[in-house]
């Protein structure tokens, strides 16, 4: 929802400058008073310069004093910071879900170590296709978080690529990623009442909102010497107290075929060149519920493109590839596990723009490189489809336009398909 709450300012003229000179002539007339050092400055000891001075920086014994107490301040700093007992003096690359990645899915599949599947699998989509949600709800859904939501904020300022010099005026309304997480809340609410009434869903499933999430890896040809932390605030982390939602999509011969199949080939770009590196203090898994006899089913969140820098498609799929691998690693090695057992899978969905990026993320192996493991984890992917046409930030939706039900439909799978 999008309104104007103040009104444009009219035309300046030739009565308004006139006065503006008169204010302004009249506050220049205006003394100011003189400055008094505080008593509490002056019962430190400090001693105080005239700024006025022209010689206060022609002694050198005066910068010695200035430039010895910033380098002070800066020791100290440093010094505190590794004091502290959580501190780890190797770097971490980090990810936290806001740097494009270069090379796209390539790029996260071979950070991951997974094979990348096009599509859901058949069996899937056919076995949610009793489940019937229809187009009003849908459309409803949608608008609750573009049209019906009454929350009022300062929007961001409007870019034009072509005009690129005209202010325009601001606008109050709903912030781009609060509308895309409400949407996203009232589709997941939608698809778990329909898979009750239809008994597909079987089990209850606990639903944390903004929950913070953190993994830690090390190991393989690039995280020997600095390890990768991978962090995210997915705004929907569904889990259950039911295993069965984390079963494997592939079985042991579709594994071994994924095996045999090569990593992407990126050079001569390097996988981590779009990470930054720095201290880190905490490399416990971050998780919500972790201590719980939970597993995670799905994690849904959203992002809003930059009006200057967007990404592309393929940036934003690899996105949420990494969102979800950290989201299947949290998984496999909460309650103090370091080993994978059997395989598992978890759900991803990311919303930008009025499309969709769907990943199931079947973990297989936690081990980094294929010298140390030649197991390989498998990722099926629905990169971009669109569910419906957005407006712009600025502009009020009146109804939902281009509503895709095949998308949606697709949604419904990847929460509620599973292998007969």
């Amino acid at each position: 929802m999008v309104f104007r709450k103040y009104r444009a300012v009219k035309q300046w003229g030739k009565m308004d400058t006139r006065i503006f000179k008169e204010i302004y002539n009249s506050r220049n007339k205006r003394k100011m008073p003189a400055f008094q050092v505080p008593e509490a400055i002056e019962a430190l000891g400090v001693k105080i310069f005239e700024a006025n001075d022209p010689m206060i920086f022609a002694r050198q014994q005066q910068r010695n004093i200035i430039e010895t107490a910033a380098n002070d301040y800066n020791q100290r700093i440093v010094q505190n910071e590794q004091q502290h007992p959580l501190f780890k003096s190797n770097k971490a690359y980090i990810f936290e879900g806001e740097e494009p990645m270069s090379d796209g899915i390539a790029q996260a599949s071979l950070l991951t170590k997974s094979i990348v599947r096009n599509g859901l699998p058949e069996s899937i989509i056919h076995s949610s296709s009793k489940i019937e949600i229809d187009e009003e709800t849908v459309c409803d859904a949608i608008l609750h978080g573009e049209r019906y939501d009454p929350t009022l904020e300062k929007l961001p300022k409007r870019f034009d690529p072509v005009l690129f010099w005209v202010k325009h005026i601001r606008v109050h309304g709903t912030p781009v990623v609060k509308r895309n997480n409400i949407i996203l809340d009232n589709l997941l609410r939608q698809v778990v009442f329909a898979g009750l009434r239809t008994n597909t869903l079987k089990t209850n499933m606990q639903i944390n909102r903004d929950s913070p999430l953190s993994v830690h890896l090390s190991g393989g040809l690039y995280f020997y010497d600095n390890p990768l932390v991978l962090r995210g605030q997915p705004h929907l982390t569904v889990q259950s107290s039911d295993s069965n939602i984390t079963s494997a999509w592939a079985g042991k011969s579709d594994i071994d075929a994924a095996n045999q199949e090569p990593l992407p080939d990126i050079y001569p770009i390097s996988p981590i060149i779009d990470f930054n590196k720095d201290n880190i203090y905490n490399d416990d898994l971050l998780l919500t519920r972790k201590t719980h006899q939970s597993h995670i089913h799905s994690v849904l969140w959203s992002r809003e493109q930059d009006q200057k820098y967007a990404w592309t498609k393929e940036q934003n799929m690899a996105n949420a590839i990494l969102t979800t691998y950290a989201a299947a690693v949290a998984e496999a090695t909460r309650n103090g596990q370091t080993e994978l057992e059997k395989p598992l899978l978890v759900r991803g969905v990311q919303l930008v723009d009025g499309r969709l990026d769907l990943v199931a993320f079947q973990l297989n192996t936690l081990e980094l490189t294929e010298e140390e493991n030649p197991v390989k984890n498998i990722v099926w992917i629905e990169k971009g489809i669109e569910l419906y046409k957005p407006k712009p930030f600025y502009e009020q939706m009146e109804q939902v336009e281009k509503l895709n039900m095949e998308t949606f439909k697709k949604f419904v799978a990847l929460m509620l398909g599973h292998i007969h």
